[in-house]
């Protein structure tokens, strides 16, 4: 039996050919939500939250038990009763990611995405025939619920971003003529989005009607000032002066690569293990894998976050972005900055995430968000993209999320940690006191890293006179 599932549109699914009667519009949202990750958890309370909103004033008499109910009518549905397992208070779809036409679509458009300055003919093909697995412009159609809203709006912008990457490589592979109308329509469609009207220029500029590319652009220019009280883009007036001296334009845009993130710590001792699984999930292609580093206060989380960046920059050569706490449309601002883009003044988070997933689209950017309570916003969630995050809420993170626990090191590494900054001459001399002293500091990094700096800056203290200067102060 061979089932595929469609989301990219009205929600769909065939068993070998034939069409599967997902029955009630619930029944379907229910579906969506297990269909987003499959062949993982996702929590009941995660299902009726997506299905009837945060409030529960709004929920019906007995949410977990509707749940089940329709659980109980989509294995009857899908013939296949062993597919949608109930276990640990959440339900799983176990069908492989390839049943499901939205990880093959991110799959593809993140093979784009790395082939678009190398190879920018292949990667024009590889967008035509994703964006062409697209029924209609909306996914999920149909579908009620918050979740499926939520996840409508994040591929809908996503797709847009795609469909003007197309259009860029359209241009700069010399099919300007060919694009040039329907550059027209979009532009009109979209009258303040700038890389839309860059392109749309740039195409009559190509195409000989360059009078009429420098009228768009006054147009532009008048309307932003009007709507917005801004200049165009700086991009945008380059283009419009080179095409106003009749220079060559750029072919594609090069796109501002930002590199945020924290220095590398040269010492991480005793996390090998760790790094290397994180780094091997941020480098599986396609999708936008989200790695969550968690542990006591002092285990080091976000030195191990800032460490697994750094060893998978060549991974994400579009950029990497960091933020370390704060209001998330602040971050969300200062990211679309970094990203050559313009946030709207006072806009709420949710315009800013979907203009920032948006900006996103179509590069490969890792983003680490470093003690972020609810990163939702700040996620990417875009193919080709990634994220490390440290210290968010368990409840909030996405169900395909891979999460690593990260605790204190062993009793070994601590000695070896102690002994690269203090000298091994040194901690070799007590190795009893420098037992103790690994012990009061609970063998967590950042309490042995700084009884360490103290040590090494005290070159007359030995071991024993740290161990009970610390055990003086409790």
């Amino acid at each position: 039996m061979r089932l595929e599932f469609r989301v990219l549109g009205p929600l769909g699914a065939t068993c070998d050919g034939r069409e599967v009667d997902l029955g009630r519009p619930q029944q379907r949202a229910v579906l969506a939500a297990l269909l987003l990750a499959p062949g993982q958890l996702v929590p009941t309370d995660r299902l009726v939250e997506g299905l009837w909103g945060e409030d529960d004033t709004c929920w019906p008499k007995d949410p977990v038990g509707q749940i089940g109910t329709h659980a109980h009518r989509l294995r009857r549905a899908l013939g296949a009763p062993e597919l949608l397992v109930a276990a640990a208070g959440g339900y799983r779809l176990a069908v492989p990611r390839e049943a499901v036409d939205l990880f093959r679509y991110e799959g593809a458009t993140a093979e784009a995405v790395a082939l678009r300055h190398e190879d920018p003919a292949r990667a024009r093909e590889l967008l035509v025939a994703a964006l062409a697995t697209w029924e209609g412009d909306r996914a999920l159609d149909g579908v009620p619920g918050a979740f499926a809203e939520r996840t409508r709006e994040r591929l809908s912008a996503g797709r847009f971003a795609l469909v003007k990457t197309l259009f860029d490589l359209e241009v700069a592979l010399g099919r300007h003529a060919d694009v040039v109308e329907s550059l027209a329509v979009l532009a009109a469609a979209h009258p303040q989005d700038e890389e839309v009207h860059r392109l749309h220029l740039l195409a009559l500029h190509r195409c000989g009607r360059t009078a009429e590319a420098l009228a768009v652009y006054e147009a532009l220019r008048e309307r932003l000032d009007r709507e917005l009280g801004l200049e165009p883009a700086p991009v945008v007036v380059e283009l419009a002066e080179r095409i106003r001296r009749g220079e060559a334009p750029m072919s594609l845009r090069r796109l501002p690569r930002p590199g945020q993130l924290p220095p590398d710590i040269p010492d991480l001792v005793g996390r090998a293990g760790l790094a290397g699984q994180a780094q091997q999930v941020l480098r599986t292609a396609g999708g936008s894998p989200v790695v969550a580093l968690s542990g006591p206060a002092g285990c080091g989380t976000s030195a191990l976050a800032v460490h697994v960046a750094h060893g998978v920059q060549d991974a994400f050569p579009d950029g990497q972005l960091y933020a370390g706490g704060g209001d998330p449309g602040t971050i969300l601002a200062a990211f679309l900055r970094a990203l050559g883009e313009r946030p709207a003044g006072c806009a709420p988070v949710g315009e800013l995430t979907a203009h920032y997933r948006a900006a996103l689209a179509g590069r490969r950017v890792l983003v680490v968000l470093d003690g972020a309570a609810d990163p939702t916003p700040l996620l990417p969630a875009v193919p080709g993209c990634a994220a490390v995050v440290t210290g968010a809420d368990p409840e909030v993170l996405p169900a395909e999320a891979v999460r690593l626990a990260v605790g204190p090191l062993e009793p070994h590494d601590a000695h070896e940690l102690l002994a690269r900054i203090v000298g091994v001459e040194r901690i070799s001399r007590e190795p009893a006191a420098a037992v103790e002293l690994a012990g009061l500091c609970g063998h967590l990094p950042v309490l042995l890293r700084t009884a360490a700096t103290r040590l090494a800056a005290r070159p007359w203290w030995s071991v024993a006179d740290l161990v009970r200067w610390l055990a003086e102060r409790g």
